[in-house]
């Protein structure tokens, strides 16, 4: 029987066997390349079903057409002619080792999530976590070492007994995450706790060789989008903690002018997670500059779509502080303060149910806060800009999400567009998917419309409550912060998980 191809070899190794899994890494190493070489062309090169399906096979010794073969080689960094010819014996034979609880997690792990990719190290030395980010993060990868777990009703006893591997991990410079692996059920139970806690838990532990974790610790939709989230902004904040700093310094000229946005070529060292801080605490200032003195409450739109988008409210710390300082404002108005998203089915079927949950977290903080929240379907309204409507006045415009600029503000008193921007919201209003009286209903039926099952979410959240975001994982950058989500996780919990 012929050898399989190095390219089916390879994609096995990686878990990128699914067509969707494999388009993810595809797309983000043609922007990459067309970037490098500043051939533009490449980034918008894909990869058919019908292409990919037979290169899987491991039968297909042809050669793709020259862009595509020169991103393939970008991507698995072999020339495309190794990449289609059969794979010599010890990548194969590598390939083959499925039999460990290790392995088997680091497999689950990567099928379950496409986002989320394990290299296994050599020897004792931590394996490498990576995490991929979809359109406004980066990405990044941590270390992370898994050992094995019994669960005994809801506390869940990880061996943490001395090894070379364990000790590296919980170095307090690396960011890192000891992953236990409960195989006694079928299918692994994983769960998750960041090196910091790890390493204060052990040294309680070390004499018992056990670490206890709780069932809000399970790695799963929950616990991952909140990982996956947190990792890639803390690691670009702190990339980017002394330019921000330093650009905070002339923040001030540009909220002096009526109008500005800034390219973000003017700072083009910032992670995007940098860029997103930058203009999202930019936008916030601008606005509540501009609402000074304005005793009718104003109608926001926003412009988040997914939870990549959407995570920025949970964590970043001036982001609560902005949306508790709104409400402080105008909590005697007449009218209670609403914001209106515009979230169209595709991108919905196109997220994650991890992004998912992202979302709806996000916007549950804005119902905590006093806020009534509507979404919107429409894709004809995706591209309204984001701002803050006083009524028959002004519309103080504030983009930060889905944009070229770092920030677009503006100040807009023309009655055509302010009727325009009354029409969205009068549409928000009418035909939300969030319908209800109280912020209960309206965020069921919001669940239902992203597919989360609401009972499972009560309860994680309920778990999570108990416990603290913190226990599990906590930030390192000084710009982000767990309260927000942990008053999420607090209120959700509280809730009924059944009708």
């Amino acid at each position: 029987m012929p050898r399989p191809t190095l390219f089916r070899i390879l994609l096995m190794e990686r878990r990128w066997d699914r067509w969707s899994a494999f388009c993810l890494q595809f797309e983000r190493a043609a922007r990459s390349l067309a970037d490098e070489t500043g051939l533009p062309r490449l980034a918008k090169v894909t990869v058919s079903r019908k292409s990919f399906d037979r290169w899987a096979k491991g039968d297909w010794y042809g050669r793709p057409w020259p862009d595509t073969a020169l991103i393939l080689e970008h991507l698995f960094g072999h020339p495309c002619a190794d990449l289609f010819s059969p794979a010599p014996d010890v990548v194969r034979a590598q390939a083959a080792v499925h039999e460990s609880g290790e392995l088997r997690a680091a497999a689950l792990m990567a099928e379950r999530w496409p986002t989320s990719r394990l290299f296994r190290s050599v020897g004792e030395t931590a394996d490498s976590w990576e995490l991929a980010g979809r359109q406004v993060l980066d990405g990044t990868s941590v270390a992370v070492t898994f050992r094995p777990a019994t669960r005994s009703g809801a506390t869940t006893h990880v061996d943490v007994t001395d090894t070379n591997a364990l000790d590296r991990l919980l170095r307090p410079a690396r960011r890192g995450f000891l992953v236990g692996v409960d195989e006694r059920e079928g299918a692994p139970r994983l769960y998750v706790v960041d090196a910091a806690n790890a390493r204060r838990a052990r040294a309680i532990a070390e004499a018992r060789g056990t670490l206890d974790l709780t069932a809000a610790h399970l790695l799963d939709d929950l616990t991952y989008g909140l990982l996956w989230s947190l990792i890639q902004f803390d690691d670009g904040l702190l990339a980017d903690d002394f330019t921000l700093d330093q650009e905070q310094k002339v923040l001030e000229t540009y909220l002096s002018l009526p109008r500005s946005a800034p390219s973000r070529m003017a700072l083009p060292d910032l992670t995007k997670a940098g860029t997103q801080w930058l203009g999202s605490a930019f936008c916030a200032q601008h606005i509540m500059r501009r609402l000074d003195g304005l005793t009718d409450p104003p109608v926001f739109w926003t412009r988040e779509q997914t939870g990549e988008q959407a995570a920025a409210w949970l964590w970043f710390r001036h982001k609560d502080d902005y949306l508790k300082a709104l409400s402080a404002r105008y909590a005697d108005g007449p009218v209670p303060l609403s914001r209106a998203f515009c979230i169209p089915e595709t991108e919905v079927n196109r997220s994650d149910r991890y992004e998912r949950i992202l979302l709806l977290l996000a916007i549950t903080l804005m119902e905590l806060r006093g806020i009534r929240a509507a979404v919107l379907t429409k894709p004809e309204y995706s591209d309204v800009d984001g701002f803050a409507l006083v009524p028959g006045k002004r519309a103080v415009v504030a983009n930060w999400v889905r944009t070229e600029a770092i920030w677009a503000v503006d100040t807009i008193t023309r009655r055509p567009v302010l009727r325009e921007y009354h029409e969205a919201l009068g549409e928000a209003e009418n035909h939300s998917v969030m319908r209800g009286a109280d912020p209960e209903a309206r965020l069921r039926s919001l669940a239902g419309y992203l597919d989360i099952p609401w009972a499972w979410l009560v309860t994680r959240c309920r778990e999570l409550s108990d416990c603290g975001t913190a226990s599990i994982v906590r930030p390192r950058s000084r710009h982000l912060t767990v309260e927000a989500l942990d008053d999420v996780f607090q209120f959700l919990g509280s809730l009924a998980p059944e009708l």
